[in-house]
């Protein structure tokens, strides 16, 4: 799999303009990453959710991070995105193993 961009920061403009919204941040500490795979694997957190919107994201050996949130649901809180992540996270095996998710 190339390590292609997935449309991943497409959501950029939304943090703009009249459909200004405040992202959620996404914290997960992680081991035996596949770099290679990480952007697709979030890039579908997006397809699958459709009204969310990812931003930001930071791969690294040990830590991936992002922003979440969406342009029409003003009232979505750190909680709503935790359980949508972990409905994610057990639907769809990640190309890494979890240690740790925090949703702040």
């Amino acid at each position: 799999m190339s390590n292609v961009d997935y449309n991943v920061e497409s959501g950029q403009g939304y943090q703009e303009g009249a459909s200004k919204f405040k992202p959620i941040k996404v914290e997960m500490r992680v081991s035996n990453v596949n770099k290679d795979q990480v952007s697709y694997w979030i890039n579908e957190i997006a397809n699958q959710y459709a009204d969310l919107v990812v931003t930001n994201v930071s791969t690294g050996s040990d830590k991936i991070s992002f922003e979440i949130g969406s342009p029409s649901m003003s009232d979505l809180t750190a909680e709503d995105i935790k359980f949508r992540i972990e409905e994610y996270l057990t639907m769809n095996v990640p190309p890494f193993e979890l240690k740790e998710l925090k949703v702040q």
